[in-house]
């Protein structure tokens, strides 16, 4: 079998529930796949490079030209963590403007920072949703087909 039609396989049963306990679980199956229909691959796509954005790099470039030391700023986002899980429930009036003010900030920097930076190519997806995987146990057989002489 080749990897192609493994990673087919794969990607249809991708999210699959698997039902197992805690634990190591032997297993020794023998099963026949039938795959059948069509897969189509879609063409490549030019992207922004939001992943590629190293995160943490960023927040402590971002901290020092504030002017901002770790104990410093790492205080004040432990009590706005706090705080915003307490606010979570019920946003006031005046949190409420500032998380417009940061959504703002978030959508200018998608449009004015990340928008400028030369973009990605991610490969294109591959659509299995016509593609039908069967999977059929082999029952053990008890006696053989034929003698050996």
């Amino acid at each position: 079998m080749d990897s192609s039609i493994k990673a087919l396989i794969v990607k249809k049963f991708k999210d699959a529930d698997l039902d197992l306990d805690v634990g190591r679980h032997f297993i020794d199956e023998t099963v026949v796949v039938r795959i059948s229909g069509t897969v189509e691959r879609h063409e490549d796509q030019w992207i922004l490079p939001t992943v590629s954005i190293p995160l943490i790099p960023t927040i402590a470039y971002f901290w020092e030209r504030l002017g901002v030391d770790k104990d410093a700023a790492m205080g004040v986002l432990r009590d706005a963590i706090a705080e915003a899980m307490k606010a979570r429930i019920n946003e006031s009036p005046s949190i409420k403007s500032k998380m417009d003010d940061v959504a703002e900030a978030v959508a200018a920097v998608k449009r004015d920072l990340i928008g400028e930076l030369p973009k990605m190519r991610r490969a294109g997806r591959t659509d299995v949703g016509d593609l039908q995987v069967t999977v059929s146990e082999l029952m053990p057989v008890s006696e053989p087909l034929y003698a050996v002489a």
